[in-house]
């Protein structure tokens, strides 16, 4: 057995860290021409615009770009010639996944000389012989606005705008080499996005717990990240000023994506990937959707580890059995006690369009190589079944 610490080298955690140490790090990191990688409302916020300011006073050079939602390829490479002319020689992520996967992408882009759409999708996972990937990255510094944790994978998807598949992208110096969790950055975070990305990270502790490939590490932390979510979560929806609980928050999130190259993340990702690609439902949503219906779905194959979901929560009644079967129904409870929209329909999905997002759901599943949920029997008609239920 070996267990494997993805590059991150620092995280800075705690009210204010960015305006007291970014500096800092962008020193030592002899940083000069800054790219920016962040979203159109990110632009707007008090805590940006203080972080730009102080960047302009200490005399870097920035260029700005912004991503949307799910990474939108054709937007990801839209402004690549202005900023190849532009030479950035660190980059730094500010606001959810989205921008923070963007990042990454952009990174290997830069650093593989890649000039077109067409020839970034060779490079995916998604595909069985892909070009394998250079050593070297432009570092990136990541200051996330949501719980996603994206800032803690060496993992980057794009949505290709033909047919809205996401491709996924992985290579450890995509990885951010450092991260600043500092709930300051979170004051204007919209309260759905915050908390359905709060919901994502319970979707990686969850899923990390029943992995194919469990490890110690992993499975400890993910308790730990449940503990702090679950009962952080309704805190800082109910005062969002409250920034302890924040950052519980961000370290809950944190720790449910620890390493994550260790673990394989399982269905309800696979699943999420595609719904959000397919019709532009947030990540977050798509786990408050699925999560508990595929914990129900994989229960009688995951008894001992969902059953430590119950008892890290410390509310253990009965026997292994009992208390896994609690599971699911805790989650369920607070995904509707949070008011976040977990219907299909809720976000208007059409069900006669199920049948094409199956296809790319199994297409994402195969990418992942996931041998627990790949042995499922009739795994077609399994998925089709848990969609119909989440509709």
């Amino acid at each position: 057995m070996i267990y494997q610490y993805l590059p991150v080298e620092r995280i800075h955690y705690g009210i204010n860290i960015v305006a007291e140490q970014l500096v800092s790090e962008i020193n030592k990191l002899n940083g000069k021409r800054l790219l920016i990688v962040t979203t159109n409302s990110i632009l707007q916020t008090k805590a940006y615009k203080s972080m730009i300011r102080t960047l302009h006073a200490n005399e870097f050079e920035i260029y700005v770009t912004c991503s949307k939602q799910h990474v939108p390829c054709d937007i990801l490479m839209k402004n690549l010639k202005e900023i190849r002319h532009f030479n950035p020689d660190l980059i730094i992520s500010c606001g959810g996944g989205s921008p923070i996967d963007a990042a990454k992408i952009l990174s290997l882009v830069l650093t593989e000389g890649i000039q077109s759409e067409e020839e970034l999708y060779p490079y995916s996972e998604n595909i069985k012989e892909k070009i394998p990937l250079m050593l070297d990255y432009i570092p990136q510094i990541a200051i996330p606005t949501t719980l996603s944790a994206a800032e803690f994978t060496s993992i980057a998807g794009t949505t290709k705008g033909k047919d809205h598949v996401k491709y996924k992208f992985s290579h450890l110096n995509m990885t951010p080499k450092l991260v600043f969790l500092d709930p300051v950055f979170t004051k204007e975070t919209p309260d759905w996005l915050w908390i359905s990305t709060g919901i994502r990270a319970v979707d990686h502790a969850v899923e990390t717990l029943y992995t194919p490939v469990p490890n110690p590490i992993n499975t400890s932390l993910a308790l730990q990240a449940l503990k702090k979510l679950y009962y952080n979560l309704p805190i800082s929806k109910k005062n969002p000023t409250n920034l302890e609980s924040k950052l519980e928050c961000q370290v809950g999130a944190w720790l449910s994506l620890f390493s994550v190259v260790n673990i394989k993340l399982g269905l309800s990702h696979s699943i999420g990937h595609q719904l959000g690609a397919t019709y532009n439902i947030p990540h977050g949503m798509t786990s408050a959707i699925m999560l508990p219906h595929v914990m129900k779905f994989l229960l009688p194959r995951t008894y001992d580890e969902q059953s430590q979901i119950t008892e890290a929560l410390g509310l253990r009644k009965g026997n292994v059995v009992e208390n896994a079967s609690m599971a699911p129904e805790l989650i369920k409870s607070l995904i509707q006690d949070l008011e976040i929209p977990h219907c299909l329909r809720d976000f208007d999905v059409p069900k006669e369009s199920i049948p094409l997002v199956v296809k790319n759901i199994l297409f994402d599943i195969n990418g992942e190589e996931n041998s627990f949920v790949l042995n499922t029997n009739e795994l077609h008609k399994e998925i089709t079944s848990l969609l119909e239920a989440a509709w």
